[in-house]
């Protein structure tokens, strides 16, 4: 709630508001909202220690909802002054008269500063109960400081983990047993939330050994809803079949005789007929074929083991503080204070062997100004308050939460909304967490996605997240959160956050964030149910049931205050015009919707928007002209009929992400690329051979060579004329030289010169390079100048 208040503040002293409190006569309504708000902040951290007393609680509540509407009400003051700005730089004088017109100025004045004052009234209210509640004035403070400012991270990938040798030993010796007479045979690994299960799989998941010794090797996370479909869908990796004969039919085809490794991650399912359906299913894989399966209960390793359960214990004394010490201190000199060390020994100890409660509370310590007192006050003070507790894993990990700084808390609550064993996509979460406004403004030149970086990395290495998967660029690309973070981040939340299994959602009067599982069919309950600032539906199952009705569509329409909407593989067939209505709308994903061919021309009304997924809608085939320049994130990969590039494209000078720009006869040119120099990531350029005309120049142009943080480039010419040379790709693939420092990984494809240009020998941070169908290279590239290379692929086409 701090941050919100903190929000609230900024932007009643931020310049474009003051422009309009002028021009609306609402300065000293500014004044006022500004003084209660801050008189109201200063009690908030009594107010949060005393968070167990009925009525304080429900004055929280009440102060949070009333700063969300204060939030809402700033907000629409900052789309008019984005409003007026537009209007400003329209040569279209009679728009920027009507506009500025004494009828319109007095109308939405009027509007405005009604909803002021009734927030405002309403603010009154809550600084008066204070006085009754006996809440005092505290500053903000936290016994051990949080280091900002820290740019390393400790934290222990799966290739660390401690302790764990000689259980990777047993159960590779079960894997690799080439007398096996069975012909799947199933090894449980069982242990308490924490200690290591699925760390241990991974060991062995991925060892060279076990990865040599299986045909197919495929890992399901399953969690605590057994359904047989979904799981088989995952082993078969394709979701497109409803029926389950269809589905039984394909798993079977998959695995025949071949041996197979499977992982059956986090199994709860005790019903011995649904476990008996599936392992039936899997039968009939080669002989040696093995399941791990990993679970809490020993009675899912009774219904499914055929080798003897590992019954997985903590880690011993000394493996404990191996990793508490190696997490806590990484680097640093203090592992050398002995005093220090007996205090680390005395909190280990506390931590029962389990590793992610030593590596939650290691990399706590880590991330605040180590001291002999710090940890002292740690050890007595803190712990102290957890042996009230039954299930200490759990309160150790609510005790890290706790010390988290508010901004950090926020964005690890956010994700409750996804469901349990979710794999988040480290750059879309950054993305949602700048759109929701939770990240704090920078006072560098940073961007506010580098800060949202440095949130993310804060959570990983304090163990928040896990399980990350590095791209082909280096850099972390996914990541997961262990069931019980899960079940923390749903117990912190409060009455603003619902997630919903059903097709009915009734909206509650504080609900801000919604996730639903299945269905979108909206009832709202009261005009207060349109305050809804996100709405997502999490990974829907693919069939016909997911078709999203006209009419749920125009219901969106009401809810006004929406920031993120996450509309993902529902068939949508069209946007409507009403879109624009949702003025607040800063995140919009609609991918994998392969029925959707265009989006309506009102979606460029959208003055705050800033990231627009289309990925995988595969029958989109243009895109609105004049895109709002707020937007910075435009993903496209997966587009396949997309024939062109939207006019005005050029201007959009904050663009960082462009997945997909497309090339034809006549369309956008090339050179639109030239201003957008933000850009990072992934860009593939599609359709090279229409610039055969205008070769030369593209050449000159030299428009990908100033992007300096461009990772990932794909250059791509249609496979036509293949066993021709032309050497107009010579010159055009020449003029496309991008910046030799930032690229991680190029793609050729279907290039139809004789020789590669000398800038590809310059790359020297190139680790990955894949040549496809480029039937005209008359010599191989000389791969060994490229220092940094990893992965060469060299892909011919034959006719």
């Amino acid at each position: 709630m701090e941050d919100l208040a903190v929000t609230v503040l900024e932007k009643l002293s931020s310049a474009a508001y003051k422009d309009l409190q002028i021009f609306w006569n609402l300065k000293d309504d500014n004044e006022r909202m500004k003084n209660t708000v801050s008189m109201i902040k200063a009690v908030f951290l009594d107010a949060e220690s005393k968070a167990n007393n009925h009525q304080v609680s429900n004055w929280l509540e009440n102060m949070k909802d009333v700063l969300y509407d204060a939030d809402d009400l700033l907000d629409d003051f900052s789309i008019e002054a984005s409003r007026r700005k537009v209007m400003a730089g329209n040569n279209r004088v009679r728009r920027i008269q009507a506009f500025f017109s004494k009828s319109n100025k007095i109308a939405c004045g009027i509007k405005l500063g009604y909803r002021m004052k009734a927030i405002q009234k309403r603010l009154d209210d809550i600084a008066k109960t204070k006085h009754d509640l006996q809440l005092n004035d505290r500053p903000m403070e936290n016994p051990i400081a949080y280091r900002e400012q820290r740019q390393t991270y400790s934290f222990v990938s799966k290739d660390e983990v401690i302790g764990r040798d000689e259980e990777k030993k047993c159960i590779k010796s079960y894997l690799l047993d080439d007398n096996a007479t069975n012909n799947v045979s199933i090894i449980p690994i069982v242990g308490i939330g924490g200690l290591g299960k699925t760390a241990l799989a991974q060991l062995v998941y991925n060892d060279n050994d076990v990865q040599s010794h299986f045909e197919l090797k495929m890992w399901v996370h399953v969690s605590d809803k057994f359904d047989i479909k979904k799981i088989s869908w995952d082993i078969i990796g394709d979701e497109k079949n409803s029926q389950m004969d269809q589905v039984q039919q394909q798993l079977r085809n998959k695995i025949k005789e071949k041996k197979f490794l499977l992982v059956l991650d986090d199994m709860w399912n005790v019903d011995r007929e649904l476990w008996l359906q599936l392992k039936h299913m899997l039968m009939e894989g080669g002989k040696g074929s093995m399941i791990i399966v990993t679970t809490r209960s020993q009675t899912v390793a009774d219904i499914t083991h055929t080798h003897r359960p590992l019954l997985l214990e903590g880690l011993d004394s000394e493996k404990s503080q191996e990793l508490f010490f190696r997490v806590a201190f990484g680097e640093l000199k203090e592992q050398n204070d002995l005093e220090l060390l007996a205090i680390g020994r005395d909190i280990v100890k506390k931590c029962a062997g389990i590793p992610l409660a030593i590596r939650t509370i290691g990399s706590l310590l880590f991330s605040r100004n180590l001291g002999r007192s710090d940890w002292q006050y740690f050890k007595d003070a803190e712990f102290s308050k957890m042996d009230q507790h039954k299930d200490n894993i759990f309160s150790i990990l609510k005790l890290s939460y706790d010390h988290l700084p508010s901004f950090l808390k926020k964005c690890f609550a956010y994700c409750s909304l996804f469901p349990k064993g979710f794999m988040f996509e480290k750059k879309t979460l950054i993305q949602l967490w700048v759109a929701e406004g939770f990240i704090q403004q920078s006072n560098d030149v940073r961007r506010v996605e580098d800060v949202g970086h440095e949130y993310f990395m804060s959570l990983l290495s304090m163990s928040f997240f896990r399980d990350v998967t590095i791209d082909d660029c280096g850099g972390i690309s996914t990541c997961k959160m262990h069931d019980i973070m899960h079940y923390l981040a749903q117990v912190v939340t409060g009455d603003e956050y619902v997630v919903v299994e059903g097709e009915e959602l009734n909206i509650e009067n504080k609900t801000r964030y919604l996730s639903s599982r299945r269905g979108i069919r909206l009832s709202p309950t009261s005009s207060s149910s349109y305050k809804l600032r996100t709405f997502h539906v999490v990974s829907p199952q693919m069939n016909a049931s997911n078709r999203l009705l006209q009419s749920d569509v125009f219901s969106f329409s009401g809810l006004k205050f929406l920031r993120v909407l996450t509309l993902c593989g529902l068939n949508i067939e069209e946007i409507p015009n009403s879109i624009e209505e949702m003025k607040h709308l800063r995140y919009i994903d609609l991918s994998r919707n392969n029925v959707l061919k265009n989006l309506p021309p009102t979606i460029t009304s959208l003055l705050n928007l800033q990231t627009l997924k289309l990925a995988d809608c595969s029958k989109l085939e243009i895109l609105p002209e004049n895109l709002n320049r707020s937007l910075r994130h435009l993903e496209l990969n997966g587009c396949e009929r997309l024939r062109c590039m939207p006019r005005g494209l050029g201007q959009l000078t904050d663009l960082q992400t462009l997945t997909l720009f497309v090339l034809n006869s006549g369309s956008t040119s090339v050179n639109e690329l030239a201003r957008l120099n933000n850009l990072r990531g992934r860009l593939e350029l599609k359709g090279l051979n229409f610039l055969r005309n205008n070769a030369a120049e593209i050449e000159s142009a030299k428009v990908l060579v100033e992007k300096r943080h461009l990772q990932h480039l794909e250059l791509r010419w249609n496979h036509v004329d293949q066993n021709e040379i032309m050497e107009e790709d010579e010159i055009i693939l020449q003029g496309l030289q991008p910046h030799h420092h930032s690229l991680r990984k190029l793609v050729i494809d279907g290039f139809c010169g004789s020789r590669l240009p000398d800038w590809i020998w310059n790359l020297s941070s190139l680790l990955t390079l894949e040549i496809h169908n480029c039937n005209s290279l008359t010599l191989l590239p000389e791969v060994c100048n490229l220092v940094s290379l990893k992965t060469f692929a060299f892909l011919t086409a034959y006719h």
